[in-house]
């Protein structure tokens, strides 16, 4: 299992190789996708970025290593970012790397990639575990690298990935006292981390197990203070996440229609988002049929919890995208992963066969371009 968690790391580690080399130049910040109009800090400026060219306006990544170098939002940095209440909330790997670069800030770019090495090698090797636990051989932690949370952070050092190898380790360990851990940490990563901490809280209440939910609901005791304390020391985050009605945000976004697309490249890409976006619509489709069949395992549950929280969520650009909606919704795309390697049903691994594509496409553009560079 160690090996496949090996091999994982290995192709993580040539993709990344190849991109920083190839499209950056071999400058680490480059992957964090900063756009080229974007305002940064002074420490942040000139050779210490690599920003993306033309009138991109970069990605997610650019802000999480704005507070990777400022953790504790002391040093202003939360000035240049899009959403600070946001992006420090989730503040559990831009801090890990804060921390384990002891104040080097040479060093805090570069442990930021190595922690998502390490969290490439902690799903896989949690996924090879899970298969022979149900009887499939190891081999299937390779799979992980296919997840959408993980191809996309891996392209765009976002922190999805961590969330999607914490989901695994929690069904993994779904009876034992690691579970209390990744709890704990899956709301640091992510706020939607914390569907994971109701939905193991909810489980054992299911069975009238109290002691257990309250164990599991106290793991959330920690990112609640943390959120208490960025809400201290940032702007409000008024962004209007929940929709009026459910599934608002899906049904906005396809009214909203596409257009026009000049290229065949872009064409292609447009097509391929709405497979994508059909994908998404079957793993909630097939998430609340669980519920329908009255099916409440662990991992139904939390299935359950997800699509029920993802069908609230009416801010339109979630769903704009398969780089947007593909790793928002990857923890319930990898527990539907799960129950259908554990109970044999390839349907439950159609949604992220449907979205892989859109995602293929993105690096086939990346490589081609890396090899150009």
């Amino acid at each position: 299992m160690r090996t496949v968690a090996a091999i994982a790391v290995l192709c993580a580690s040539a993709w990344l190789g190849l991109n920083l080399w190839g499209n950056y130049g071999g400058h680490v910040s480059g992957l964090f996708y900063t756009g080229a109009r974007v305002a940064l800090p002074a420490e942040l400026e000139g050779d210490r970025t690599r920003r993306v060219r033309g009138d991109d306006i970069g990605y997610d990544a650019q802000y999480y290593r704005l507070a990777a170098h400022d953790p504790l939002l002391r040093r202003g940095f939360a000035a240049f970012a899009d959403n600070p209440s946001l992006r420090w909330r989730r503040i559990g790997i831009p801090g890990l790397a804060a921390l384990l670069s002891a104040g080097n800030e040479n060093a805090v770019d570069w442990i930021f990639v190595a922690i998502q090495l390490g969290f490439v090698f902690a799903g896989a090797f949690w996924l090879a575990r899970y298969a022979e636990s149900i009887g499939c051989a190891p081999v299937w932690g390779l799979a992980f690298l296919l997840i959408p949370a993980t191809a996309i952070s891996l392209d765009r050092m976002t922190i999805d990935l961590p969330l999607a190898a914490l989901t695994i380790g929690l069904a993994l360990y779904s009876t034992g006292w690691r579970r209390y851990l990744i709890l704990i940490a899956a709301p640091l990563v992510r706020e939607t981390g914390m569907v994971l901490v109701v939905a193991w809280s909810l489980w054992p209440a299911a069975r009238r197990d109290w002691r257990e939910a309250m164990r599991s609901a106290a793991c959330g005791i920690p990112a609640a203070f943390w959120w208490i304390y960025v809400r201290q020391h940032t702007p409000h985050d008024a962004t209007p996440w929940l929709g009026t009605y459910p599934f608002s945000g899906i049904v906005n976004h396809i009214f909203e229609g596409a257009g026009p697309y000049t290229t065949l490249w872009l064409r292609a890409a447009s097509a391929l988002e709405w497979v994508a976006l059909a994908g998404v619509i079957l793993a909630l489709v097939l998430a609340l049929g669980l519920a329908a069949k009255r099916q409440f395992g662990a991992l139904e549950t939390a299935a359950i919890v997800f699509a029920i929280f993802a069908a609230s969520l009416g801010k339109t650009d979630i769903w704009g995208s398969a780089y947007a909606f593909g790793r928002t919704m990857s923890p319930l795309l990898v527990l539907l992963g799960l129950i259908a390697l554990r109970d044999r049903k390839p349907i439950l691994f159609l949604p992220i066969l449907l979205i892989l594509p859109r995602i293929a496409l993105q690096y086939e553009a990346g490589i081609r371009n890396a090899i150009r560079g």
